[in-house]
Protein backbone atom coordinates (compact mmCIF):
# COMPACT_ATOMS: atom_id res chain seq x y z
CA UNK A 1 0.00 0.00 0.00
CA UNK A 2 1.37 3.60 -1.22
CA UNK A 3 1.96 6.06 1.72
CA UNK A 4 -0.46 8.27 0.14
CA UNK A 5 -3.54 5.82 0.07
CA UNK A 6 -2.06 4.96 4.05
CA UNK A 7 -2.55 8.16 4.74
CA UNK A 8 -5.80 9.12 3.11
CA UNK A 9 -7.21 6.40 5.18
CA UNK A 10 -5.89 7.55 8.04
CA UNK A 11 -7.74 11.04 7.94
CA UNK A 12 -11.01 9.15 7.06
CA UNK A 13 -10.35 7.05 10.05
CA UNK A 14 -9.98 10.77 12.09
CA UNK A 15 -13.14 12.11 10.29
CA UNK A 16 -15.20 8.89 11.26
CA UNK A 17 -13.88 9.23 14.39
CA UNK A 18 -15.08 12.81 15.07
CA UNK A 19 -11.44 13.45 16.08
CA UNK A 20 -10.06 17.21 15.94
CA UNK A 21 -6.49 16.80 13.87
CA UNK A 22 -4.19 18.76 12.22
CA UNK A 23 -2.30 17.71 8.27
CA UNK A 24 1.16 18.65 7.77
CA UNK A 25 2.67 18.99 4.59
CA UNK A 26 6.00 20.09 3.52
CA UNK A 27 5.96 22.17 0.30
CA UNK A 28 9.16 23.23 -0.50
CA UNK A 29 12.57 23.17 0.54
CA UNK A 30 16.13 24.92 0.16
CA UNK A 31 19.10 23.71 1.53
CA UNK A 32 19.53 20.47 3.72
CA UNK A 33 16.40 19.33 4.92
CA UNK A 34 15.00 16.00 6.80
CA UNK A 35 12.34 15.00 4.32
CA UNK A 36 11.48 15.54 0.80
CA UNK A 37 8.65 18.00 -0.26
CA UNK A 38 5.19 16.27 -0.14
CA UNK A 39 6.03 14.91 3.32
CA UNK A 40 2.88 14.49 5.43
CA UNK A 41 1.72 14.13 9.12
CA UNK A 42 -1.26 14.07 11.14
CA UNK A 43 -1.17 15.58 14.68
CA UNK A 44 -4.49 14.84 17.16
CA UNK A 45 -4.71 16.02 20.55
CA UNK A 46 -3.52 13.08 22.26
CA UNK A 47 -0.34 13.54 19.67
CA UNK A 48 3.11 14.55 22.13
CA UNK A 49 6.30 13.54 21.31
CA UNK A 50 5.15 11.99 17.84
CA UNK A 51 2.67 12.30 15.05
CA UNK A 52 -0.43 10.52 15.01
CA UNK A 53 0.55 9.33 11.54
CA UNK A 54 3.59 9.98 8.88
CA UNK A 55 6.34 12.23 9.52
CA UNK A 56 8.02 15.29 7.82
CA UNK A 57 11.57 14.37 9.16
CA UNK A 58 11.36 13.16 12.86
CA UNK A 59 14.06 15.06 15.29
CA UNK A 60 13.94 18.39 16.53
CA UNK A 61 11.58 19.98 13.41
CA UNK A 62 9.04 17.26 14.04
CA UNK A 63 8.93 18.15 17.78
CA UNK A 64 8.47 22.04 16.89
CA UNK A 65 5.59 21.30 14.32
CA UNK A 66 3.80 18.98 16.47
CA UNK A 67 4.22 21.81 19.36
CA UNK A 68 2.87 24.47 16.88
CA UNK A 69 -0.23 21.94 15.28
CA UNK A 70 -1.65 21.56 19.20
CA UNK A 71 -2.14 25.19 19.38
CA UNK A 72 -4.24 25.21 16.27
CA UNK A 73 -6.23 22.61 18.31
CA UNK A 74 -6.56 24.28 21.08
CA UNK A 75 -7.84 27.23 19.42
CA UNK A 76 -10.68 24.68 18.17
CA UNK A 77 -11.41 26.70 14.85
CA UNK A 78 -10.45 25.49 11.63
CA UNK A 79 -7.82 27.43 10.04
CA UNK A 80 -4.82 26.99 7.59
CA UNK A 81 -1.64 28.30 7.88
CA UNK A 82 1.74 28.58 5.59
CA UNK A 83 5.20 29.11 7.68
CA UNK A 84 8.58 29.23 6.71
CA UNK A 85 11.41 27.73 9.23
CA UNK A 86 15.15 28.19 9.31
CA UNK A 87 16.18 24.87 10.91
CA UNK A 88 19.09 26.05 12.51
CA UNK A 89 17.79 29.64 13.91
CA UNK A 90 14.40 28.47 14.13
CA UNK A 91 14.39 25.13 15.56
CA UNK A 92 18.14 24.80 16.83
CA UNK A 93 19.03 22.21 14.01
CA UNK A 94 23.03 21.83 12.99
CA UNK A 95 21.46 21.76 8.89
CA UNK A 96 20.94 25.12 7.91
CA UNK A 97 18.29 24.15 5.56
CA UNK A 98 14.72 26.48 4.99
CA UNK A 99 11.43 24.46 5.11
CA UNK A 100 8.17 25.65 4.28
CA UNK A 101 5.02 23.71 5.93
CA UNK A 102 1.33 23.77 5.23
CA UNK A 103 -1.05 23.26 8.67
CA UNK A 104 -4.22 22.66 7.95
CA UNK A 105 -6.58 22.40 11.17
CA UNK A 106 -9.78 20.09 10.85
CA UNK A 107 -12.04 20.45 14.07
CA UNK A 108 -15.68 18.94 14.26
CA UNK A 109 -18.74 20.39 15.72
CA UNK A 110 -18.77 18.44 19.20
CA UNK A 111 -22.41 17.15 19.88
CA UNK A 112 -21.96 14.52 22.82
CA UNK A 113 -25.64 12.35 23.52
CA UNK A 114 -25.21 9.97 26.48
CA UNK A 115 -27.96 7.45 26.41
CA UNK A 116 -28.71 5.74 29.81
CA UNK A 117 -29.74 2.03 29.26
CA UNK A 118 -28.86 -0.17 26.19
CA UNK A 119 -32.07 -2.39 25.75
CA UNK A 120 -33.90 -3.11 22.79
CA UNK A 121 -34.95 1.02 21.96
CA UNK A 122 -30.92 1.90 22.56
CA UNK A 123 -30.40 -1.30 20.38
CA UNK A 124 -32.26 0.90 17.76
CA UNK A 125 -31.14 4.33 18.50
CA UNK A 126 -27.74 3.95 18.73
CA UNK A 127 -26.63 2.68 15.49
CA UNK A 128 -29.19 5.65 14.10
CA UNK A 129 -27.53 8.40 16.59
CA UNK A 130 -24.26 7.08 14.81
CA UNK A 131 -25.04 8.10 11.53
CA UNK A 132 -25.22 11.58 12.12
CA UNK A 133 -21.65 13.69 13.35
CA UNK A 134 -22.27 13.06 17.15
CA UNK A 135 -20.25 11.28 19.82
CA UNK A 136 -22.93 8.66 21.57
CA UNK A 137 -22.05 7.55 25.21
CA UNK A 138 -24.17 4.88 26.17
CA UNK A 139 -24.38 3.28 29.71
CA UNK A 140 -25.35 0.16 31.72
CA UNK A 141 -25.14 -1.87 34.05
CA UNK A 142 -25.91 -5.38 32.39
CA UNK A 143 -22.28 -5.99 30.19
CA UNK A 144 -24.20 -8.60 27.76
CA UNK A 145 -26.72 -5.81 26.58
CA UNK A 146 -23.61 -3.55 25.89
CA UNK A 147 -21.93 -5.89 23.91
CA UNK A 148 -24.80 -6.12 21.55
CA UNK A 149 -23.96 -2.30 20.05
CA UNK A 150 -21.71 -1.59 17.21
CA UNK A 151 -18.43 -0.96 17.46
CA UNK A 152 -18.05 2.21 16.49
CA UNK A 153 -15.02 5.11 16.94
CA UNK A 154 -17.58 7.63 17.67
CA UNK A 155 -19.46 5.31 20.40
CA UNK A 156 -17.90 4.84 23.73
CA UNK A 157 -19.51 1.98 25.94
CA UNK A 158 -19.61 2.34 30.04
CA UNK A 159 -20.49 -0.53 32.10
CA UNK A 160 -21.87 0.49 35.26
CA UNK A 161 -22.20 -0.94 38.56
CA UNK A 162 -25.05 0.91 39.83
CA UNK A 163 -26.70 3.64 38.18
CA UNK A 164 -25.91 6.15 40.64
CA UNK A 165 -22.23 6.04 39.23
CA UNK A 166 -23.22 7.27 36.09
CA UNK A 167 -19.96 9.31 34.95
CA UNK A 168 -19.49 13.29 35.91
CA UNK A 169 -17.25 13.65 33.35
CA UNK A 170 -19.21 14.39 30.32
CA UNK A 171 -19.24 17.58 29.13
CA UNK A 172 -21.46 20.05 29.67
CA UNK A 173 -23.12 20.72 26.70
CA UNK A 174 -23.94 16.96 26.60
CA UNK A 175 -27.45 15.82 25.75
CA UNK A 176 -29.28 13.31 27.93
CA UNK A 177 -31.39 10.38 26.61
CA UNK A 178 -33.08 7.46 29.07
CA UNK A 179 -34.45 4.72 27.98
CA UNK A 180 -34.14 2.69 30.79
CA UNK A 181 -35.61 -0.55 32.11
CA UNK A 182 -38.19 1.98 34.68
CA UNK A 183 -38.67 4.26 36.97
CA UNK A 184 -36.10 3.64 39.48
CA UNK A 185 -33.50 3.42 37.54
CA UNK A 186 -33.73 7.22 35.73
CA UNK A 187 -34.85 8.85 39.17
CA UNK A 188 -31.12 7.94 40.11
CA UNK A 189 -29.53 8.74 37.17
CA UNK A 190 -31.21 12.20 36.90
CA UNK A 191 -30.86 12.98 40.69
CA UNK A 192 -27.08 12.70 40.25
CA UNK A 193 -26.64 14.60 36.99
CA UNK A 194 -29.37 17.24 37.57
CA UNK A 195 -27.34 18.05 40.61
CA UNK A 196 -24.50 18.26 39.14
CA UNK A 197 -25.15 19.97 35.95
CA UNK A 198 -27.56 22.09 33.56
CA UNK A 199 -27.71 20.00 30.16
CA UNK A 200 -29.41 21.57 27.49
CA UNK A 201 -31.49 18.65 26.80
CA UNK A 202 -32.96 15.74 29.03
CA UNK A 203 -35.25 13.24 27.63
CA UNK A 204 -36.72 10.05 29.27
CA UNK A 205 -39.04 7.41 27.77
CA UNK A 206 -42.34 6.56 29.70
CA UNK A 207 -46.32 7.91 29.52
CA UNK A 208 -47.37 11.59 30.54
CA UNK A 209 -48.40 9.29 34.00
CA UNK A 210 -44.76 8.24 34.86
CA UNK A 211 -44.00 12.35 33.51
CA UNK A 212 -45.67 13.54 36.66
CA UNK A 213 -44.43 10.94 39.28
CA UNK A 214 -40.92 11.36 37.93
CA UNK A 215 -40.66 15.30 38.18
CA UNK A 216 -42.09 15.35 41.45
CA UNK A 217 -39.74 12.92 43.16
CA UNK A 218 -36.92 14.95 41.23
CA UNK A 219 -38.17 18.38 42.99
CA UNK A 220 -38.24 16.15 45.97
CA UNK A 221 -34.91 15.95 46.14
CA UNK A 222 -34.26 19.17 45.94
CA UNK A 223 -33.62 19.18 42.52
CA UNK A 224 -33.74 22.55 40.34
CA UNK A 225 -37.52 22.74 39.46
CA UNK A 226 -36.46 25.01 36.02
CA UNK A 227 -34.46 22.32 35.03
CA UNK A 228 -36.95 19.27 36.17
CA UNK A 229 -39.60 21.02 34.38
CA UNK A 230 -37.55 21.15 31.11
CA UNK A 231 -37.33 17.03 30.81
CA UNK A 232 -39.10 16.01 27.84
CA UNK A 233 -41.33 12.99 28.81
CA UNK A 234 -42.33 11.18 26.71
CA UNK A 235 -39.62 11.87 25.17
CA UNK A 236 -39.11 11.98 21.08
CA UNK A 237 -41.76 13.39 18.94
CA UNK A 238 -45.50 12.30 18.51
CA UNK A 239 -45.07 10.17 15.49
CA UNK A 240 -44.83 6.54 14.85
CA UNK A 241 -45.65 3.21 16.40
CA UNK A 242 -44.52 2.26 19.64
CA UNK A 243 -41.93 -0.07 18.68
CA UNK A 244 -38.28 -0.04 19.01
CA UNK A 245 -37.15 1.56 15.29
CA UNK A 246 -39.97 3.86 15.17
CA UNK A 247 -39.67 4.95 18.94
CA UNK A 248 -35.64 5.56 17.87
CA UNK A 249 -36.44 7.60 14.92
CA UNK A 250 -39.19 9.82 16.63
CA UNK A 251 -36.17 10.25 19.39
CA UNK A 252 -33.29 11.24 17.00
CA UNK A 253 -36.05 13.45 15.42
CA UNK A 254 -36.23 15.39 18.52
CA UNK A 255 -32.87 15.76 19.52
CA UNK A 256 -32.06 17.06 15.88
CA UNK A 257 -34.93 19.84 16.42
CA UNK A 258 -33.80 20.67 19.57
CA UNK A 259 -30.23 21.44 18.37
CA UNK A 260 -31.07 23.23 15.25
CA UNK A 261 -33.49 25.51 17.75
CA UNK A 262 -30.45 26.05 20.12
CA UNK A 263 -27.33 26.10 18.31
Amino acid sequence: MSRHLLHHQHVQQLIESHTDFVSVVIIDIKGSAPQEPGAKMLVTADSTNSPFEGTIGGGKLELWVIKHAQKMLAAKHNDTQTITLNLQSDVGMTCGGVVQLFFEAYHHDHWHIAVFGAGHVAQALVPLLLTLSCRVHCFDTRSNWLAKLPEHPALNKVKLEHWSAVSNQLPESCYLVSVTQGHCEDVDIMAKLLSERKPPYVGIIGSDSKAVLLKKELKAQGLDATLVDAIHCPIGLSLGDDIPAEIAVSITAQLLQHRDAHC
